[in-house]
């Protein structure tokens, strides 16, 4: 794509502060935003009641077994899927998924008015939505952008998902005392099916230099395991698929270590209230409130960190800032205490999961989906799927049976599991650096990198002393021949200089706007305009600004 930045809409202009955009690229950008929005605002709110359902009558170890649990239960989901993807495809496939959430929703409602318990069934019910449903908007829009426009735009969609996580985590905790649970489910619903009238829009609106090419499949699918099959014969899929088990085994077990706190504070505050305190509202304020300065760490990263890191390290070294985060996080848990801390554990842990989560909702999140982008069909749907369902919650698997013997056997402490997350973070960063290789070579398989290029010369630019101008840079001046590249434009003097206070590059123009002094001495200035796309190659091209008395 070239560098037509001169006719950008103004929400357009609007999204190029958080990433690059490309003419015509608005209106998806923001069909997808709000997809993402409604999707996660409907599931802030029913995460935070499963938590309250499932705390109010279990305990915390109860409930990293009914995660694990969801494992079994999605390794008969996964290949019904995948027989169910096989028939359907695109944007009926999605709606297809979404519906079936938007069915059974209401039926917990019904039996949560009704006193019937539903807590443990709940739990198991949101954990498979939050994966299956996000999994499958993320598969679809992998499938409907190509790599350099998926690296863009990803950062809009996650950024109206976190917005969505803020809105819905929020609204939770402010209505959770008017609302019934049943009230609350019902919102939640009508949330999530607005989301069924956006998917073909969605796609109708990509620009075609945006759009993915219409890969043919090419793995046949095991009968009986469907994605799962496909992950395990794929190397690629399988170190991706590791990863995930890593992340949520570590994530998991720090969910564990803050549930088992959240419930003992909260105990301990209704017995000092002698009664008058509900267990569960307390618990589920503490989540709402939690989830919403999670929502709100993952905003700031997304707004203005995500596309940065991009830019800087690539999404190869993206894949390596929240294992190295978790490490430090975890090594101040474990030796924090040895070095005579003070800081009180429950607060440490609180603040360590934000950091954490906040880093996972944003910029990993965006990463993961990132690595999608260069994949065949099948991969983007079965086998992106089946990692974010079985792998995801057969790392829960994994932290359940740790969660058992520790407690059950070894007799653990929250600060051997924190010694636990520290070992496994070490190795999640070999694995991330892993990750980051593999898909630098599966990008290179499906893109052929090339540096932009000067196709036009930029015309002189003649200006009289004390008189304004305004010399434009031709949109035709730069080309990339990667598909949904797009190309930014900077401008020095050809020394490396800066360019002299009375003259200034309009990215928005983008042309030179100014007014030299009237006493100007320099007759001739050469300046160097730089467009560079998104792996950092340039082109450049030169022209000189001369002095004209009039």
């Amino acid at each position: 794509m070239s560098s037509d930045h001169a006719h950008l809409t103004r929400f357009e202009r609007l999204l190029s502060f958080v990433t690059r955009v490309a003419p015509g690229e608005g209106r998806t950008a923001f069909l997808f935003f709000l997809h993402g929005f409604l999707l996660l605002a409907s599931y802030q709110q029913v995460k935070a009641l499963r938590e309250a359902f499932m705390l109010t009558k279990f305990s915390a170890e109860t409930r990293a077994y009914a995660v694990a649990l969801m494992a079994f239960v999605l390794m008969l989901v996964v290949p019904l899927y995948g027989r169910l993807r096989h028939h359907l495809d695109g944007a009926r496939l999605l709606r297809a998924v979404t519906i079936f959430f938007v069915v059974t929703l209401p039926l917990f409602a019904v039996l949560a008015h009704n006193q019937v318990p539903i807590a443990f069934a709940f739990f198991i019910w949101v954990g498979i939505y939050g994966v299956m449903v996000v999994s499958q908007m993320w598969a679809f829009a992998a499938d409907s952008f190509n790599v350099r426009s998926g690296q863009r735009l990803f950062v809009v969609i996650m950024l109206g998902a976190n917005v969505g996580a803020l809105a819905g985590s929020k609204l939770t905790q402010l209505v959770v005392e008017a609302l019934s649970p049943m009230g609350l489910m019902i919102v939640a619903t009508c949330t999530l099916g607005a989301t069924l009238f956006l998917a073909v829009p969605e796609r109708a609106a990509i620009p075609p230099g945006s759009r993915a090419e219409d890969n043919d499949r090419s793995h046949p699918l095991p009968r009986l395991l469907g994605g799962i099959g496909l992950v395990l014969r794929d190397r690629y899929l399988l170190h991706m698929a590791l990863f995930v088990i890593l992340l949520n085994w570590i994530n998991t077990t720090g969910e564990f270590i803050l549930a088992d706190y959240v419930k003992a504070d909260a105990e301990v505050r209704v017995a000092d209230s002698g009664g008058t305190l509900d267990l569960g509202s307390l618990i589920t304020e503490f989540y709402g409130n939690f989830n919403f300065w999670v929502t709100l760490i993952s905003l700031f990263i997304q707004l203005f960190l995500v596309s940065r890191v991009y830019h800087l390290v690539g999404v190869r070294g993206a894949l390596l800032v929240q294992p190295v985060i978790v490490a430090i996080g975890y090594g101040l848990l474990v030796f924090g205490p040895l070095m005579g801390g003070f800081i009180p554990f429950f607060y440490l842990v609180r603040r360590i999961k934000f950091a954490e989560n906040g880093v996972d909702y944003s910029l990993m999140n965006t990463t993961r989906q990132a690595l999608f982008l260069p994949v065949d069909r099948d991969s983007k749907y079965d086998g992106k799927t089946a990692i974010d369902t079985f792998f995801c919650r057969f790392g829960d698997l994994i932290q359940a049976v740790g969660v058992y013997i520790g407690l059950n056997l070894l007799f653990w402490k929250s600060h051997d599991f924190a010694l636990l997350n520290l070992g496994l973070a070490l190795g999640w960063i070999l694995l991330a650096w892993v990750m980051g290789r593999d898909y630098a070579r599966k990008s290179r398989e499906n893109l052929v990198t090339v540096a932009p290029q000067a196709v036009e010369p930029i015309p002189d630019l003649l200006y009289s002393p004390g008189m304004s101008f305004l010399h434009p840079v031709a949109p035709t001046a730069f080309y990339d021949a990667e598909p949904g590249d797009v190309l930014v434009l900077k401008a020095r003097r050809e020394d490396g200089h800066r360019l002299p206070h009375w003259m200034k590059f309009n990215v928005r123009l983008q042309a030179f706007v100014g007014k030299a002094p009237v006493h100007v001495q320099v007759d001739e200035i050469r300046i160097v305009v730089i467009a560079s796309n998104l792996d950092g190659l340039e082109a450049r091209s030169s022209f000189t600004a001369r002095r004209v008395i009039r």
